[in-house]
This record gives C-alpha cells, structure tokens and sequence, in this order.
C-alpha cells in the first residue's frame, strides 16, 4: 500500500484483497498514513489495532509483505514500548524528526546506504550542522527501535542499520568551573529576578545532581539534612548530604510548602540568560551541566572516592564515572616513580 509523494500532496492506494480499494491524495504525510491505519482497522475485523499491526507484521512465507513506513513503525513503538521510558516524549520527538525529513520511508528497505546519505547532510552540508555525539544519539535511538519491534514481534527482520558504525569521536576532558568561576557566577545569580535559579543552581554544585532533578524537588524530598532525588535518569532514589547551613537555609526557603509541592520554579531559561550576560564561556552542550562536572571534578580532586562518586552521581556504569578519574591527587603516580629514566636514576 504505497504512498506516493505528488504535485498535489501524498497519494495512498490501498489494493487489499477483502478490502475496499482507496485512492486518495491528503495535504501530510500523516494524514495519509493515519487514514492507512484507521482503514485497515475497520475493515480488518480486528478489536484491537495495534493487534492489527502485529498481525499484519507476522506474515508467513508467501503472504503479503511488510511495506509500513518509518513513521508507522513508531507509533507502534511509542504506544508499546516509549511511552513507558523516562525520555520517551524526547526520543519520539527526535524520531519523528529524522523520519520526516527521510521522507516516506519503508521501514524493511530502509538500507544502510539511505542512512548514512542523511547522516552526512545532517553533519556536513546543513546550514546549522550537528554534532557527532548527538547524530550518535539519533543512531541509538533508531537502531533501539529496530531491536525492540523485533523483541516484540512486531516486526520479522534485523535492524538495517545494525552494521553502519557510530561516529568515532575524540574523547576530550570533562570541563569544570575554576573557583573564581564559581564566585562570579553565584553572585551574578544572587542578582537573578527569579530566586529559585540560585538554589538550584546551588543544589546542583553541592550534590552532582542533573538540573532537572534539582529543579523538580518537592518539599518532601528534603529531610534529615538530606536531599533525596527522585525519577533520575537511571530510575532509581538517591540521596545525598547537604552542608547543615545550607540545608538549613533551604529549609527556611521552602518553610511554606506543603509536602507535595515543588521548591522551584522553572529556572532553566533564567539560568542561560544570567551566563549571557557575563565573561563566562561554557563548552557547547554543557550549560547547566557544568554545574554536576564541577562537583564530580572537585570531589575527585580532593580525595574522594570514584566509587563514591558513583554512587552519589547514580551512574549506572562505572566507565562513566571514570571519566574523572584522571583529576584524583594519586593518578597514576605510578608513571613516576617506576619509569625508565626513575630506574637510571636520571
């Protein structure tokens, strides 16, 4: 059941033995494919059409083929599976994106060689060009799909992707505020008209934690000189010990909030404008970020513990906590003292 982009918009032909036969041209994409799925689904005797889908998607040798397109492949993802994930709304954002700008797409021929066309014009020949780390988040993201319609048997065959390579990227060392940096960016913060930015902000450097986690704290989440995040990106409660002056300040600022209730406003926005105004230059990517770097570096600098660490950062994966492993006071001291040239003793 093709869909043909034309002059006139996007021409859908549905040729289904049982079926009545459509041929009609919508003003989207969408449109057309939304039309698709509410037609088969009324005519197909099925209750359930996502069941539809699924059974449509498991065919025998010798039944009709699969010809769904990228973007009816994540509907079917969204509702089954994303829908369920923490970043779901983000990820079917991003998906949607790049399908749209693939164009109409069939999801089974969909070949390595199509992708990795859209890839360099999204790297190298667009006006505004994208970074390898996010192209590689888009690359996850579609190949992620593949796996679970797959897991799900929604669909019968392997990802076409699963043998293009991720863009290799150069590692570069994490940035972290210098304590100077530190002092003018809280004083220009003191200054903001929203006074929630400078709490977060501070909860942010004093705890590692992500701005999001900072920013949604209800009252509740305070408690016995303790902070305690909840629906982090790894899923899982952490808490973490405040400064007892600062816990205690933080207390007496959110003093009238009932338990359920959010500290913060929104402050993110307010954030990025008050760095504009001054000296600072953050690295592109890491705005607020750079806030949990900071403490991450700092807390290593000073002697603590990379398991720690990573337990108060909620890394689910050790490597990533490794990244600031370089910065500890004993590093690889080793280097030194057991060297060719320490041996001579020259």
């Amino acid at each position: 059941m093709p869909i043909h982009k034309t002059k006139a918009g996007y021409k859908l032909q549905i040729n289904r033995k049982g079926i009545p036969r459509i041929r009609r041209t919508f003003p989207t994409l969408r449109a057309a494919e939304q039309f698709e799925r509410d037609h088969l689904y009324k005519h197909m005797g099925i209750v359930d059409r996502g069941s539809a889908e699924v059974a449509a998607s498991s065919r025998q040798p010798g039944q009709q083929e699969d010809d769904r397109s990228l973007l009816a492949l994540l509907d079917i993802w969204w509702r089954y599976h994303g829908v369920n994930l923490s970043d779901g709304t983000r990820r079917k954002a991003i998906l949607e994106a790049m399908f749209s700008r693939l164009g109409h797409k069939n999801a089974r021929t969909f070949s390595p060689q199509q992708f990795l066309d859209y890839r360099y014009a999204c790297m190298y020949t667009d006006s505004s060009p994208v970074m390898a780390k996010t192209f590689n988040n888009r690359h996850v993201y579609l190949a992620a799909m593949y796996r679970t319609l797959k897991k799900l048997k929604v669909i019968d065959y392997e990802c076409p992707i699963a043998d293009v390579e991720l863009v290799k990227i150069h590692e570069k060392q994490l940035t972290f505020l210098s304590k100077g940096q530190v002092i003018d960016l809280f004083d220009n913060l003191k200054g903001c008209r929203n006074k929630s930015v400078w709490w977060i902000a501070q909860v942010c450097i004093r705890t590692g934690a992500r701005w999001g986690e900072a920013e949604s704290l209800k009252r509740k989440q305070i408690h016995n000189g303790r902070v305690t995040f909840e629906f982090t990106k790894s899923k899982k409660v952490r808490t973490v010990p405040l400064d007892p002056v600062f816990y205690a300040d933080l207390i007496d600022f959110a003093r009238l909030k009932n338990p359920e209730e959010r500290i913060f406003k929104d402050g993110m926005m307010a954030f990025n404008r008050v760095v504009a105004r001054t000296d600072l230059i953050f690295p592109r990517g890491q705005m607020t970020h750079i806030l949990r770097h900071s403490f991450a570096s700092y807390f290593i600098m000073n002697g603590g513990n990379i398991l720690t660490l990573q337990n108060i950062l909620g890394h689910a994966d050790i490597k990533m906590t490794m990244r600031y492993a370089h910065l500890s006071p004993n590093y690889l001291n080793d280097a030194v003292a057991l060297n060719p040239m320490a041996k001579l003793g020259l």
